[in-house]
């Protein structure tokens, strides 16, 4: 790691390094306290393979390699492009595409030194271990190795099951390695830790990998929870810093195209970049530095769009809420509040309904009993149904699921039946 805690790989690696150097010399003079990270410089196909995976040398599961041929087809086609990928780790590793002019080069290094400072001094990040990135390739292994012990079908219906479950794990839990009851005083909201251990009939292998789901998904719970405020962060960083770099008048043009790009709005949902970067400079304008490093440094989505989303960012966003009547979209709701408290719901444990465990002994016949916890929002029955399923696949006897359908109080299992 050289003095300017970056470092880089890859074709064309010695001539791009005193650019990252310089660029974090800068973040560093505007206050950015970024983490050490190393750059390598990597054709597409690797980039779409760790976005796909999320992590280098994660174990393999059809689910990854679906979605790495999805980007890998939508980059060859042109119809959508990776800049940048990012790991928190210590030091943080960055991938950038070997197809980037040096210009786009020095726009997601600067981008990047904005996550890198956010990663090092979120209270959520602080706590999400930075060895991640070096586990999962000794997760990988022990999979590999049960493939082999127990077949790949076997591993698989495992592994399909853990990863539909994973969002349903809890990131608040004050000792993550706690072993709730059987049979819970109060709810149990790490539906995946309570399957590792109370699931009756799964051998230790299998137990084993629900750990290793459940461990992977605490780690990237900080990034689901803060995406807004990290991303917004980071266009102020790459903002920032590129306008103190002494840029020619065409690079300046092609910076200002970059960074338009990102923050264009979407037909279908509200784009985080923009407006994540548009709270973040109300915060700055209004606030000030100091007050924005200690938000940086204390909140999550949900309390940054809850207390600093406002009007003016509504309107430059351009923000409301749409949905069909007959054969046309209308607008449906165009108050600043009302659209701040949808974006808040939306966000709370990132868009994922909350489920928890009320009894691993229902009716004394070791069936297992979940509850929806509803906020106004009905579940997808069709999902939760095939959710259901994936529950039965590990606790090996019925399970039923509480929550409210039309108005009533429901109980689905994962057949059609239900109970009213």
């Amino acid at each position: 790691m050289t003095a300017a805690g970056v470092t880089a790989s890859g074709p064309g690696a010695e001539r791009l390094l005193p650019h990252l150097e310089r660029i974090w010399a800068v973040a560093r003079e505007l206050g950015f306290d970024p983490l050490p990270t190393h750059f390598e410089v990597v054709p597409a196909s690797v980039v779409y393979e760790v976005a796909a995976y999320g992590l280098p040398g994660r174990f393999t599961h059809w689910s990854h390699g679906k979605a790495y041929h999805l980007l890998k087809t939508r980059h060859d086609y042109g119809l959508h492009r990776i800049y940048e990928l990012v790991i928190h780790a210590d030091p943080c590793q960055a991938l950038l595409l070997e197809s980037n002019t040096l210009l786009e080069n020095l726009f997601v290094a600067a981008h990047v030194a904005g996550h890198a400072d956010f990663f090092r001094h979120n209270v959520f990040f602080r706590r999400a271990g930075r060895d991640m990135a070096a586990l999962a390739a000794v997760h990988a292994e022990r999979v590999r190795r049960y493939e082999s012990d127990h077949g790949v079908e076997a591993v698989e219906r495992v592994l399909d099951a853990a990863l539909a479950l994973e969002p349903h794990t809890d990131p608040w839990l004050r000792d993550p390695d706690a072993v709730p009851p059987l049979r819970p005083e109060e709810p149990c909201e790490d539906v995946l830790l309570f399957l590792q251990h109370h699931a009756p009939e799964l051998a230790d292998w299998e137990r084993d990998l629900l750990a290793m789901v459940r461990a992977e998904r605490l780690y990237f719970w900080p990034l689901v929870r803060t995406k807004v405020m990290n991303e917004g962060w980071a266009c102020i960083a790459h903002t920032r810093i590129l306008r103190r770099l002494e840029l020619s008048d065409g690079d300046y043009m092609e910076f200002a195209r970059l960074h338009a790009g990102i923050q264009a709005a979407s037909p279908f949902a509200f784009n985080p970049y923009a407006v994540g970067y548009h709270v973040w400079e109300r915060i700055l304008a209004t606030r000030g530095w100091d007050e924005a490093r200690l938000i940086l440094e204390t909140e999550d989505d949900v309390a940054f769009l809850r207390n600093h989303l406002d009007r003016q960012v509504v309107e430059a966003c351009d923000l409301f809420v749409y949905a069909r009547q007959g054969d046309r979209w209308v607008v449906v709701e165009d108050d600043w509040e009302a659209i701040r408290d949808l974006l808040v719901l939306s966000r709370v444990r990132g868009g994922f309904p909350l489920i928890v465990v009320v009894d691993g002994d229902h009716r004394g016949r070791g069936e297992l009993l979940l509850r929806h916890v509803f906020d106004g929002r009905e579940l997808d029955l069709d999902e939760a149904r095939r959710a259901l399923a994936h529950v039965e696949r590990l606790w090996r006897r019925p399970v039923y699921l509480e929550t409210r359908v039309d108005g009533r109080d429901v109980v689905l299992s994962a057949s059609p039946a239900e109970k009213g």
